[in-house]
């Protein structure tokens, strides 16, 4: 039952939209109704300022491993609830449940959620993601192809051992995630 709670913690706090608040406050806009309309990290940056950009990107950051340190504060020790758990609060993002289940593509929270689990892995992550807004940060086949990296990495930093299959894990539910929406909005789109 306890895991439950935390589970349901997770995802409330993924679904906190650090960008829409930030957004709203200072301009009295909607992040989603703006720039890419997505409301993230990258967004914010290109439309409020560098600085509120990065300060929502360790916001979204410390969803993903602040809801698995909650968890293992009281007591869940147990890595495949804690992966879990740190799932639900990507899911939180995506699809929050404060903006209507319109949320960002939860590459942040996938970081903190990795950062907590392999925190080797982490700053490969800030590298690609780096990498990704100089090319072309809306490309599916840059994310698909930084995702592929992930795995190469996961697998020569932690060798054996269970990071391999949660970190796999998210970036599978993640990589699901993200051709999902954009191959649904390229639908759309198309019409």
């Amino acid at each position: 039952m306890k895991e439950f709670l935390f589970i349901a913690l997770a995802y409330l706090i993924g679904s906190i939209s650090f960008a829409w608040l930030f957004t709203y406050f200072l301009i009295g806009a909607d992040i989603r109704q703006i720039g890419t309309k997505n409301p993230g990290a990258a967004n914010v940056a290109r439309q409020l300022g560098k600085k509120w950009g990065i300060l929502v990107w360790i916001g979204d950051t410390l969803k993903g491993a602040g809801s698995m340190a909650i968890a293992e504060y009281n007591g869940i020790t147990n890595e495949i609830i804690l992966t879990v758990i740190g799932i639900f609060a990507i899911i939180g993002h995506c699809y929050p449940v404060f903006l209507r289940f319109k949320g960002g593509r939860g590459v942040a929270t996938m970081g903190g959620v990795i950062l907590y689990l392999a925190p080797l892995v982490f700053p490969f992550i800030i590298g690609f993601w780096f990498i990704a807004q100089t090319i072309n940060p809306r490309s599916l086949k840059i994310m698909l192809v930084e995702l592929l990296s992930f795995f190469v990495l996961i697998w020569q930093i932690y060798p054996r051992s269970f990071v391999n299959l949660a970190i796999s894990t998210i970036l599978l539910i993640i990589t699901g995630m993200i051709v999902n929406r954009d191959v649904l909005k390229e639908m759309r789109s198309s019409k």
